[in-house]
């Protein structure tokens, strides 16, 4: 998604004086702004576990993936 893209599907309210008041978004264009933000917050948990994640399985204190599958069920 690129500024020109967002751009498009944006409509803006201004009052008398030309200031925005409010913003509508296209809803298509809402979902692919929350998708984005949601990749963003992901990456930026992944970059901030990476020291721990370097220190392997045991030191992190990592969980066997069978040991939190059997309380899913």
């Amino acid at each position: 998604m690129i500024a020109n893209e967002i751009a498009e599907g944006v409509q803006f309210t201004v009052d008398h004086n030309g200031q925005i008041t409010s913003v509508v978004v296209d809803p298509k264009l809402w979902q692919q702004i929350v998708v984005a933000l949601e990749e963003l917050e992901d990456q930026a948990l992944v970059q901030a576990l990476q020291s721990r994640l370097r220190q392997g399985p045991i030191a992190s204190g990592a969980l066997h993936w069978q040991d939190v599958a059997d309380q899913w069920q």
